[in-house]
């Protein structure tokens, strides 16, 4: 963009409109260009006639929503990656839960309700995507037992179960099945520390994280709740 009139631009204004939509000038010429399209409504109009025109373009490709990883890189790009380790993302998630389960703790370990058999429950509720399991665990046993209960499980990944003990670092219960099914019977060391615990599935490379912490999203948590 050389000039003040449409005779010193070659196509006139409403090529440099066209130019404009797509990012083309520099910010010089952008910045005269938007002083002129401030009092010009004819302008105004090209601009409004090739943004519409440009994005039919697109109208033939499908929509798709891209996967949570790619999104991650996207944003690291843009603003840097400032991301909180990913068990500690999980933490809006789960503040109500977590207050609830410290009751139920406080109940279960008093011992003012008595059951025949304690058990305790954990719902885990989809967190990056869709999966969601459903977790028993016995006290005289240490036994815990993971449920698939819904959601699409990821390919060319597996499923790996993590126990988050409070203000600590994730620590590995196993590798689940390909069908997203678990059992794991805990250490009386590792059981003593279920209480205000989170357990979290995350979705990792074969063979499990190469790191021992979770390297990829964490696909569903909760709180484990004696009932």
């Amino acid at each position: 963009m050389t000039g003040k009139d449409d005779t010193v631009l070659p196509g006139g204004w409403e090529a440099v409109a066209a130019e404009y939509v797509l990012g083309l000038l520099d910010p010089g010429e952008q910045a005269a260009f938007e002083a002129r399209l401030a009092r010009d409504p004819d302008l105004r109009q090209d601009v409004a006639a090739w943004s519409e025109y440009f994005a039919s373009f697109t109208d033939a490709i499908p929509e798709l929503t891209p996967p949570p990883a790619v999104i991650r890189r996207i944003e690291a790009e843009a603003y840097g990656d400032t991301r909180l380790p990913v068990w500690r993302q999980l933490l809006p998630y789960l503040g109500g839960a977590m207050a609830g389960a410290a009751l139920s703790w406080a109940v279960f370990v008093s011992g003012v309700l008595e059951t025949p058999r304690p058990e305790i429950l954990a719902s885990l509720e989809p967190v990056a995507g869709t999966l969601a399991f459903d977790v028993r665990i016995d006290p005289p046993t240490h036994t815990v037992a993971v449920d698939h209960r819904g959601g699409d499980l990821p390919e060319g990944r597996v499923l790996q179960l993590w126990l988050i003990p409070e203000g600590e670092q994730p620590i590995s219960l196993g590798v689940m099945s390909p069908g997203g099914d678990h059992i794991v019977v805990l250490s009386d060391e590792m059981a003593a520390r279920v209480p205000g615990a989170t357990l979290a599935v995350s979705d990792e490379p074969e063979g499990g994280s190469p790191t021992g912490l979770p390297t990829g999203a964490v696909q569903a948590a909760g709180i484990p709740i004696p009932l």
